[in-house]
Formats: C-alpha cells, sequence, structure tokens
C-alpha cells in the first residue's frame, strides 16, 4: 500500500461495498473476518475523528478565552 493512501472512510466504504457484494459468496469465517477489519477501520477513524474536534473544540474556547 502506498504512503499516502486514500483516507479512511474511503478503505471503509470499500470495503462496506465488497461485503455487500461478496455476502453468500463467501465462507461464513470469510465474510466475519472482514466485517472484524472494517469495524477495526471503522473504530479507529472515529477515534481518530474525536480526537480531532475534541482539540478543535479546546482550541476554539482558549482563543475565545484569550480574546476577552
Amino acid at each position: 500500500m502506498p504512503e499516502q493512501g486514500p483516507p479512511k472512510s474511503q478503505l471503509i466504504l470499500g470495503l462496506a461495498q465488497l461485503l455487500a457484494d461478496s455476502r453468500g459468496r463467501l465462507s461464513k469465517e470469510n465474510f466475519e473476518t472482514l466485517v472484524q477489519l472494517g469495524a477495526a477501520l471503522y473504530k479507529e477513524g472515529n477515534s481518530q475523528y474525536q480526537a480531532r474536534s475534541d482539540v478543535d473544540s479546546i482550541m476554539n474556547r482558549s482563543h475565545k478565552e484569550n480574546d476577552r
């Protein structure tokens, strides 16, 4: 995978589409493994989003307090 690959959101959407297209054609074990991979990607992406949102909120509050 290239060092600067697609954003995680695109990877998650691609995996979701792959899962939708392959349901019933993959073994139960393979399907569940792909679902677990997707869940891990989603969880990591969501954690990073929340962290960025928290930092943004803290910075905005700090900026407003310093403007007083």
